[in-house]
């Protein structure tokens, strides 16, 4: 098929479209002149040069195509209106833009995340039937760029949303922390328990592929995660041993991250770039419950989801082959 990727050329864009081409599709990916395509440079793609802020370059872009596969987001950005007009905006502008020229487009694929659902309150799976409370404005502009999603296509063209928990893999730079402090022999532990769930971003991938023609993900949503749910002393642990690198326990307050997220945050108005860990992330990072239930995933995709001990073992080789570390 013909599929339309944004995002292309991110960390989960990346894979996405490497999948895509392993399964013998025909990609297209829109892309700003000054895009970095260091992941992507060198692959089978139909590159598009234009800004998905323009509505003219999406409704070209939009038109023969088969599949949208919509990956391209703002995860970090100075003022809350760039998540709003990144996230929701072009969200809603790519929807109408189907509706208008390509109504007949066999799926729109959307990647939110569980930002959009928010933490759980216990260590009960969160359901897609609880409501949400996204505690942070990237969670929140998921959410609604959801609802503009059911609000315009239901009943004229089928979607499908998926919600990745904490995605990790080859390229990935936030949870690479983790790695790069075990490589230091360093194993960070909270004060306080906290459990969250983790996805392979290889198994994002091979979930979006699954969807194309599985039918029982028409007009549903899914969390994708692995079934195991992990303590940040568990993530140190597996890394650790999956590696065969020693490392040392650090307790690590919560004051701690709070100070670097406000610092982070600080600096970056000098540097006119958004910071790597502001406020509102590490508010999420310090929740106590990140699990949601993955029953509906593992009952209608067709994927096995990677344990961290193998997917991290990967990961680690990877950062180490490719001097990340």
């Amino acid at each position: 098929m013909k599929i339309l990727v944004t995002g292309a050329n991110g960390f989960v864009g990346s894979h996405i479209v490497e999948a895509l081409l392993e399964a013998k599709h025909y990609v297209i990916c829109p892309i700003r002149e000054t895009a970095n395509l260091k992941w992507i440079r060198g692959l089978s793609l139909d590159f598009r040069y234009g800004d998905l802020s323009d509505k003219s370059f999406l409704k070209k872009i939009v038109k023969d195509v088969d599949i949208v596969i919509h990956c391209a987001a703002v995860v970090r950005a100075m003022i809350k209106n760039e998540y709003f007009k990144a996230n929701v905006e072009i969200t809603k502008d790519l929807c109408e833009m189907i509706l208008s020229v390509n109504p007949r487009l066999k799926k729109f694929i959307f990647i939110s995340s569980q930002a959009a659902m928010g933490p759980s309150t216990s260590t009960d799976c969160k359901k897609l039937t609880d409501k949400e409370n996204p505690i942070s404005d990237y969670g929140l502009s998921k959410l609604i760029a959801e609802g503009e999603i059911k609000k315009k296509l239901y009943g004229k063209v089928v979607y499908t949303i998926l919600r990745p928990a904490a995605i990790y893999g080859p390229r990935d730079k936030d949870i690479f922390i983790f790695f790069k402090l075990v490589h230091n022999h360093l194993r960070p532990i909270t004060l306080v328990k906290k459990l969250l769930q983790l996805v392979y971003v290889k198994d994002v991938a091979s979930s979006v592929v699954d969807c194309l023609k599985n039918e029982k993900t028409n007009n549903n949503c899914y969390y994708l995660a692995d079934t195991a749910t992990h303590t940040w002393s568990d993530i140190g642990k597996i890394i650790s041993f999956s590696n065969n690198v020693k490392a040392v326990p650090v307790i690590i307050p919560d004051f701690i991250f709070k100070f670097v997220g406000i610092t982070m945050e600080f600096l970056s108005y000098f540097t006119r770039r958004s910071a790597l860990l502001n406020r509102q992330k590490i508010n999420e990072m310090l929740e106590k419950y990140w699990i949601a239930d993955t029953e509906p995933s593992k009952r209608d995709l067709n994927v096995n989801f990677t344990s961290f001990e193998v997917g991290s073992k990967v990961t680690y080789n990877w950062y180490l082959n490719n001097r990340f570390l």
